[in-house]
C-alpha cells in the first residue's frame, strides 16, 4: 500500500507541474532598442502583446514582435495599434494600425483562410506572405515597397471599412521592387465619389446600395497598376539588408541581453555597458539598449581592456563591460594596436585614436 501512496503522489506531482506550466505566448515583444512603451509604460524582452496594445517608439528606438510565425520591426517615432490578433488552430489573422512611422514586416506564408493587413490612415496593405515597408507621414500620406513576394493595396475609405477584404480581391499585385504612395487627397477625392454614388441609391436597402457603390469606384479605391512605380533596390540598400535579417535572437544571447540590462539598471555605469556575442555588439546604458551593430572582426584585447570597432562606432570597455569611451567613426571593423596608439580603418583612411581617451 505504502509503495502504491507513493506512486500516486508522484502522478499528482507531475500533473500539477504540467498544469503549472506557462503556454508560450502568442505574440512578445522579442527585441527592443532605445525608448519604447506599450501602452505608455515601460516594456521588457518577453512582455506579451495582447490585441488593442499600442506600442510608441522614440528616436533612435524600435520594437521586434513576434505574432504567430510572423515577425515585424517597428522603427523610430512611430505609433502602432495591434488592431487584430486572432488565433484558431493554424489559422492567423493579424491586422496592425500604423497612425505614423514605419514597420518592416516580415508575415509568415499565410494559408487562403488566414490574413495580414497594415492599415494606415490612408490606405489597407494584405499580403499572403512577403517582406514589404510601410510608412505613414504626419500628413497621412502612406508609402508601401515590397522587397520579395506580393502585396495589394487600396485606399481607405471610411464607409467601405468593412467592404476591405472584398476589395483588396479586386486590386492587382504589387510585386518586389515595385512601391506605390496614397495621399490623403487620394482618399479624400475617393471618398467624395463614394458619397456621391451613395446618396443616389436612396430606394434601395443599403448592402444592395453599397454592392452598386462599390462596382462603380473599385476603380477609384483599388490602387492600380498605373499607380505603381518601381524602384531600385540598391537605392535602399540599408531598408533590404535590415528586412531580410529581421529574425528573433537565440535565447541564450537574449538572456545575456536582459541579465545585462538588468545590471546596468541595478549597477548603472556613467558610460554604459558593452556586450559583445558572437555575432553582435549591444551598447547597453540606463538599463536600456541603446544600439546594436555586428560583429565585423573579433575584438582586440589589450591588458583588461576590449577594443571592438563595428561600422559605425569604435568602442573600448572593460573586460567586464563597463564602457571607457566610445567615437562615433565609419569604419569596416579592422582596427589594430601600434604603441599606444589606436588605428582604425575605413574606406580610404585610417584614423589614430589615444588608447586611454579615444581622442584622434
Amino acid at each position: 500500500m505504502r509503495r502504491y501512496g507513493m506512486l500516486f503522489l508522484c502522478i499528482l506531482f507531475f500533473t500539477w507541474s504540467g498544469c503549472g506550466k506557462v503556454a508560450e505566448e502568442y505574440a512578445i515583444v522579442s527585441f527592443f532598442i532605445g525608448d519604447v512603451k506599450k501602452n505608455n509604460a515601460d516594456i521588457e524582452i518577453g512582455d506579451a502583446i495582447q490585441e488593442k496594445d499600442r506600442i510608441t517608439t522614440g528616436v533612435q528606438s524600435s520594437c521586434d514582435i513576434r505574432i504567430g510565425e510572423s515577425i515585424i520591426r517597428v522603427k523610430e517615432n512611430s505609433n502602432v495599434l495591434i488592431s487584430q490578433l486572432m488565433r484558431q488552430g493554424a489559422v492567423e489573422n493579424t491586422s496592425l494600425g500604423l497612425d505614423v512611422g514605419k514597420i518592416l514586416c516580415k508575415p509568415k506564408k499565410l494559408m487562403k483562410s488566414e490574413s495580414f493587413l497594415v492599415k494606415t490612415p490612408t490606405a489597407v496593405a494584405g499580403v499572403r506572405g512577403t517582406k514589404f515597408i510601410v510608412e505613414a507621414d504626419p500628413n497621412k500620406t502612406t508609402r508601401i515597397k515590397v522587397f520579395d513576394g506580393k502585396v495589394k493595396v487600396i485606399k481607405r475609405v471610411a464607409k467601405l471599412e468593412d467592404k476591405t477584404e472584398m476589395l483588396l480581391e479586386e486590386a492587382p499585385a504589387i510585386e518586389e521592387k515595385e512601391k506605390v504612395v496614397v495621399s490623403e487627397k487620394d482618399v479624400i477625392d475617393a471618398g467624395k465619389k463614394v458619397d456621391e454614388l451613395l446618396s443616389k441609391q436612396s430606394g434601395e436597402g443599403l448592402e444592395v446600395a453599397m454592392v452598386k457603390v462599390i462596382d462603380q469606384v473599385k476603380g477609384d479605391v483599388v490602387v492600380s497598376r498605373k499607380e505603381v512605380q518601381t524602384f531600385k533596390v540598391e537605392d535602399f540598400k540599408n531598408e533590404t539588408a535590415e528586412i531580410i535579417t529581421i529574425e528573433e535572437k537565440p535565447k541564450e544571447v537574449i538572456q545575456q541581453v536582459a541579465q545585462m540590462m538588468r545590471l546596468e539598471r541595478e549597477k548603472p555605469k556613467p558610460d554604459g555597458r558593452l556586450l559583445i556575442t558572437r555575432y553582435e555588439i549591444y551598447f547597453i546604458k540606463n538599463g536600456k539598449v541603446l544600439w546594436e551593430g555586428k560583429v565585423l572582426q573579433q575584438p582586440v584585447r589589450m591588458n583588461d581592456k576590449i577594443f571592438i570597432a563595428s561600422g559605425d562606432y569604435v568602442y573600448c570597455a572593460s573586460a567586464d563591460g563597463p564602457v571607457l569611451w566610445r567615437k562615433n567613426i565609419q569604419n569596416n571593423g579592422r582596427i589594430e594596436i601600434k604603441g599606444d596608439r589606436l588605428f582604425v580603418y575605413g574606406k580610404g583612411a585610417v584614423k589614430s585614436l589615444d588608447l586611454e581617451t579615444g581622442q584622434e
